[in-house]
């Protein structure tokens, strides 16, 4: 059966998901930066360097918030994708309940034993370590917010309330400028004073989500009717390659600082401080790119939609990563501004360390986007052990590797291009992986998906239209009775499910488009043994057609009897909005 599906509401749903997940990447990153150009500025360089050493556990705190949040997001999606709301919602609750029991025993450990904790980064006899300590008891007041804005920000996208996750993510921007001007330049309260303006900035973005779950009428809500422990498994399960990734981050933070400082000095470890306070945005822009894809990819493995799937990896293949490339050619065009807003002698060998850096670093994110890009979509289709190849791989062992033996022939240089090269040695494991897993050799998009024999339904089992205007609705009753003709279907369903699609979709087309650019209707017709799925996405706003039903004249027989007679005789019609897109599945 041919289809005539094309990739226009796919690939606006994917880049409407992508901004989000930028800022939500950069917004912790941003606060970095703040943080470093005013300690660096008004306090001093020993504070710039302790921003550098809490580092590694700031990675720690991201591995917690990626080991709940990223199973949790598969989880939901695949609800959501089998329409089973409420089992989306328990996640959601127990996922609130994890995070608010970690962000307490965290809070409690930086604030009353914050000696013990600087510890990890750094030995108790460097002169930073009480300063570190210090920068912990500041930033202790903002753990339990700053876990629990990360998690409900990107919940937001969920619901397509992605301009609340923008005022929030902006307020905490200027809420720590504000502060840390106030703490450190006013009230001398200094690295103590560092710490706690970002605490108190973590605090914008939850108070904005809370307001909102709490007065809106949402689609995640706390819910504990359905609520089972035994979720955990599958939350952590799901969500072990993200926490993995962030671990071996802040393993390799700490081996890496050790590697610098003894192959390049206290300037390269400032020097790396400095580029390392953009990572954030050099990271921000693969990250929101991977995780939009993680949301759409486990919404179509609920759905077990392949084509769907491969249609998603080919936009953010030919689409996404060269997005990626431009922005990091002009990242390294930017090296010059950048590396003045730390130091400010072109003849030092931290500036000189820093420049290069700013020169080199960005250029690692193409094939970073590529590399987290798979590993995600290899998570939601079960293939974790492959997905954990890719994070000890590229998080930990090639970058260190690289770093040992380069740094200990070109110094600091040596550090900046082992970050390429680590990269470039990952993407060469994928294509082997990909090879194993697919039993032949990789060469297109779709043969790094790598589905599981059996994953999804075959073309010649489901018929694909995406209609853009009313007059492409013509004749698609026709189109759906050949299809069930083709099964031999009794001549009845047949012409009822037709008759109701055309119904459905000229009420869609005429009642929900409004003339903008993207507007697009997806119908999918799916032969099973059991009988037919339909299922109606669009874009337009957020209606439940069940209530249409309603609507009708009933002293009229004739007016919109094809969905009259689906509603009496369909076995299950359920609505539920998923992205932002309505979303109508109809069995019969």
């Amino acid at each position: 059966m041919l289809n005539q599906y094309d990739d226009k509401l796919t690939r606006k749903l994917f880049f409407s998901l992508v901004p989000i997940q930028i800022l939500l990447v950069m917004c912790g990153g941003v606060n970095i930066i703040i943080d470093s150009a005013f300690a660096s500025n008004l306090i001093g360089p020993d504070a710039m360097a302790t921003t550098g050493l809490y580092g590694p556990l700031a990675k720690i705190l991201d591995m917690i918030n990626a080991l709940v949040f990223g199973g949790a997001q598969i989880l939901c999606g695949k609800y959501l994708g089998g329409n089973t709301v409420k089992r989306a919602k328990s996640i959601f609750t127990l996922d609130m309940l994890i995070i608010l029991v970690v962000g307490l025993i965290t809070t409690i450990s930086f604030m009353f034993f914050p000696t013990y904790v600087a510890k990890i980064c750094v030995s108790s006899q460097n002169p930073l370590s009480d300063d570190l300590a210090e920068y912990l008891r500041g930033i202790s007041f903002g753990i339990i917010p700053f876990l629990l804005g990360t998690q409900l920000t990107s919940f937001l996208q969920l619901e397509k309330k992605e301009k609340l996750g923008y005022i929030g993510i902006g307020g905490m921007f200027a809420a720590n400028t504000i502060a840390d001007y106030l703490f450190i330049k006013v009230f001398g309260m200094g690295i103590f004073g560092l710490g706690l303006a970002t605490a108190v900035s973590n605090w914008v973005p939850v108070i904005i989500a809370v307001v909102y779950y709490i007065g809106g009428k949402t689609v995640f809500s706390i819910d504990f009717s359905d609520l089972h422990m035994r979720d955990l498994k599958d939350i952590f399960k799901h969500g072990i390659p993200s926490a993995s990734s962030q671990l071996m981050l802040a393993i390799r933070g700490i081996l890496l600082n050790a590697i610098i400082i003894k192959y390049a000095g206290e300037s390269g470890l400032a020097a790396f401080t400095a580029v390392g306070s953009f990572s954030y945005v050099y990271w921000a822009v693969p990250a929101g790119m991977s995780s939009a894809l993680l949301t759409l990819a486990s919404v179509y493995a609920g759905e077990r939609d392949k084509k769907a799937i491969e249609l998603l990896v080919r936009i953010y293949i030919k689409k996404a990563i060269p997005i990626v490339l431009l922005v990091s050619v002009v990242l390294s065009c930017l090296a010059y501004p950048l590396t003045n807003l730390f130091f400010h002698d072109p003849v030092s060998d931290v500036y000189k360390m820093t420049f290069t850096g700013f020169i080199l670093f960005p250029l690692y994110s193409p094939m970073s986007t590529f590399i987290v890009g798979i590993r995600d979509l290899w998570r939601c289709l079960d293939h974790r052990k492959s997905a954990l190849v890719i994070v000890l791989t590229d998080c930990l062992i090639f970058v260190l590797l690289f770093s040992f033996i380069m740094a200990r022939i070109w110094g600091m240089t040596g550090i900046w291009i082992a970050q390429l090269a680590g990269c470039a040695m990952s993407v060469v494991t994928i294509f082997f992986q990909a090879w194993i897993l697919d039993k032949h050799f990789p060469k297109t998009i779709e043969d790094y998906c790598c589905f599981d024999e059996g994953f999804g339904i075959d073309d010649e089992h489901r018929l694909s239209i995406t209609i853009h205007s009313i007059e492409e609705v013509i004749n698609i009753s026709e189109k759906v009775i050949e299809f069930c003709y083709s099964y031999n279907m009794d001549k009845k369903v047949a012409y009822r499910a037709g008759l109701c699609i055309e119904e459905l979709a000229v009420n869609i087309v005429k009642h929900g488009f409004k003339g903008k650019k993207g507007e697009a209707l997806d119908v999918s017709v799916t032969r099973l043994e059991e009988g037919l799925i339909i299922t109606f996405k669009d874009n337009c706003p957020l209606f439940n057609p069940e209530e249409i039903v309603a609507i009708f004249d009933p002293g009229d027989p004739v007016k919109n009897i094809g969905i009259r007679l689906v509603r009496n005789e369909c076995k299950q019609m359920e609505y539920h909005s998923l992205l932002g897109l309505n979303v109508l599945s109809i069995s019969m």
